[in-house]
């Protein structure tokens, strides 16, 4: 195996195989879904792969180093256990003040989505991957979607505008993406340098994307200790009111700049501090009147974590459902949609209380299996 001075650098994130050490190394598919085509060949443990794309807990990957498939598709974890881990020895460096331009945004949670072509109403959208940091070209020109999400155009006047050379917009933030906020951040001079740094994720959480790895994110040296509550708060799905950032031996405060006790590529540690139990009941789509299920969870959850248990109780999918203030079987408006970053109990909800959502697939099929169980 290469070590790693001699393994070539990835332009993307590359990631280790530390799974399948006791079958020589992990399962490798033709395709993203987990039905799709096994690869005879095993990916060895060990192997070094560069990400071409993030799908959930799915990767597709290009080998840099070690044996197996060139490209495919593994999983990253199973079962809670890590198969591969992102390598970070050393964060990307996000563009320095002076290298900026007008209209420049900043990638913040890792995945960007794009309209390609110049009319976002009826184009296809697209996922890419990019590093924290990562500034995207814009010309500034914002769309708005008919359900409330926000655009802006890409400028390729000079060849790559971060998010690709052809024309496009990306979204800036927007519901149903299962994001846990914006995509992206306005890039502004008078911020200062942009610093990267990790959390340092506590064993009893996930991140927004149900992944176990620790997390990249944007600060700015005068980015506050409350600032900081909130981005962990989001990327961890709990109450930025329960997150304790850790400065060494010392406690970041609300009011204290980040830039005081932190450089770009540091690590940040936190705590959370845990919620009271609390019950929300779930009404069928189906039938009037029929309760679906009872979902315990505690008080400093989100929206978005709600969602997530009630799909995985039900078998219903993230990807077609909103969650809304309301009653299953009533009209609701679209203003009724719940954000999925904020807590239930912002929207008011207490224990015992019900909570709606709007369903765009089909449920009759996706709750089949469930059901059929109760």
């Amino acid at each position: 195996q290469p070590s790693r001075s001699t393994i070539p650098p990835c332009p993307m994130a590359c990631w280790e195989v530390v799974g399948g050490g006791d079958k020589g190394g992990i399962l490798v598919r033709a395709g993203q879904g987990t039905s799709s085509e096994q690869l005879p060949e095993r990916l060895s443990t060990g192997a070094v792969v560069e990400e071409l794309q993030l799908v959930g807990e799915r990767l597709q990957y290009q080998l840099r180093s070690g044996e197996g498939p060139k490209t495919g598709w593994v999983s990253i974890s199973l079962k809670d256990k890590a198969l591969l881990i992102r390598k970070d020895d050393a964060p990307a460096k996000a563009a320095g003040p002076k290298e900026l331009r007008e209209g420049d945004y900043f990638v913040t949670l890792g995945p960007i989505f794009k309209k390609a072509g110049s009319d976002p109403e009826s184009a296809k959208i697209l996922q890419l991957n990019r590093k924290v940091g990562a500034v995207v070209h814009t010309t500034g020109k914002i769309w708005k979607g008919p359900t409330g999400g926000f655009w802006v155009e890409l400028d390729v006047s000079s060849g790559d505008s971060g998010a690709g050379e052809k024309p496009g917009y990306v979204m800036i933030d927007a519901s149903g993406f299962g994001t846990p906020g914006p995509c992206l951040q306005k890039a502004y001079v008078e911020d200062g340098a942009p610093m990267i740094l990790k959390a340092l994720r506590p064993d009893a959480l996930k991140a927004w994307d149900g992944s176990t790895n620790d997390k990249e994110f944007l600060a700015f040296p005068k980015t506050t200790g409350a600032e900081i509550r909130i981005v962990l708060g989001m990327l961890y799905g709990v109450k930025a009111e329960a997150v304790t950032v850790k400065a060494g031996d010392a406690t970041l405060e609300p009011g204290d700049a980040i830039g005081e006790r932190f450089k770009h590529g540091d690590h940040v540690s936190f705590e959370v501090a845990g919620g009271k139990a609390m019950k929300l009941v779930v009404m069928s789509p189906l039938e009037l009147g029929e309760k679906l299920t009872e979902l315990e969870i505690k008080d400093d959850w989100t929206v978005g974590q709600v969602r997530k248990l009630l799909c995985s109780i039900t078998g219903l999918k993230e990807g077609s459902m909103l969650m809304a203030k309301g009653k299953m079987g009533e009209r609701v408006s679209e203003d009724a949609q719940l954000k999925l970053t904020d807590l239930v109990v912002d929207y008011g909800y207490k224990d015992g209380d019900e909570i709606g959502f709007i369903y765009m697939g089909d449920p009759e099929a996706d709750l089949k299996a469930f059901l059929e169980r109760k």
